[in-house]
């Protein structure tokens, strides 16, 4: 007897170090797997990022002591904040003006005080995140050099976002995402200066999960695991792949049928006194 109350506290004890089994992310605001109504192909995708004071980059908090979220600055070619498209690969550019508050706030980007960090939501649903919904990180990686009296940025910018590797509708969310910038040139800017972000976004929809171990994986989202890069291969779309596969499969026909022809119309171009290799006599 005298040895249970210290197997009981050594037990208790190794289950608290012991390594909890993996939870899967995002959780919604409440710790819950979130339940999302999924996107569609082409549907837009918008985004809120960070408020910050720009004396010391120091979130803004509302009266709830939850963090502040805003628009993305607004593209002068659309007249709305930065969005894209769901499950679409695509070029397009996005000037943005420089007012004071951004300026400084690019100034603390710049220097890695603090990150540009926005959030996509999981869920269609309108005002989801606003209702407790769960969203996944979007952090913009601008580089630059800061000067006494300008920036010089570097605004040529790629954005990859890993979506699942599935046609499911329901399944149709955002796994990952991030941005970087990917120039060998940088713009001069100052306050009032408008700066044109020219952005390449890539939607990767073929990497499949490893090593899933979240609990409830049937009430998931999207399926848990590792959505790791392949090391020797570069991941493409789904689409784009098939598109390829389909350019191959026709030139590889067109090249097969025309050969056929070529040697059925040189053989019937044959002598007619020749038949079955036999000269005809007279």
């Amino acid at each position: 007897m005298k040895l249970v109350a210290p197997l009981l506290f050594a037990a208790a004890v190794l289950a608290d170090i012991a390594p909890a089994r993996d939870q899967f992310y995002p959780l919604d605001r409440k710790g819950e797997i979130p339940q999302i109504q999924p996107y569609t192909y082409g549907q837009d995708v918008f985004i809120d990022c960070i408020t910050r004071n720009i004396d010391n980059g120091e979130h803004k908090f509302d009266s709830n002591d939850r963090i502040i979220y805003g628009a993305f600055p607004v593209c002068k070619e659309t007249g709305q904040p930065l969005s894209f498209h769901y499950g679409v690969s695509e070029d397009f550019n996005c000037t943005i003006t420089f007012t004071d508050e951004l300026y400084h706030l690019f100034q603390l980007y710049i220097h890695e005080d603090v990150p540009f960090g926005c959030r996509i939501p999981l869920s269609t649903e309108a005002n989801s995140l606003e209702k407790g919904g769960a969203s996944i990180p979007l952090t913009f990686n601008f580089r630059g050099e800061i000067h006494d009296a300008h920036l010089d940025i570097d605004n040529h910018m790629n954005l990859l976002i890993v979506k699942p590797p599935t046609n499911a509708p329901e399944k149709q969310t955002v796994i990952s995402a991030v941005a970087w910038s990917s120039g060998t040139n940088a713009t001069r800017v100052v306050i009032g200066d408008e700066l044109t972000l020219q952005m390449g976004v890539r939607w990767i929809d073929n990497i499949k999960p490893s090593g899933g171990q979240a609990k409830g994986s049937a009430a998931l989202p999207f399926d848990d695991g590792f959505y790791r890069f392949p090391i020797s291969t570069v991941p493409i779309s789904m689409k784009i792949l098939i598109f390829l596969l389909s350019v191959v499969a026709l030139v590889s026909f067109s090249i097969s049928y025309a050969g056929t022809s070529m040697k059925y119309k040189k053989r019937g171009y044959r002598s007619l006194d020749t038949e079955a290799g036999i000269a005809k006599q007279d």
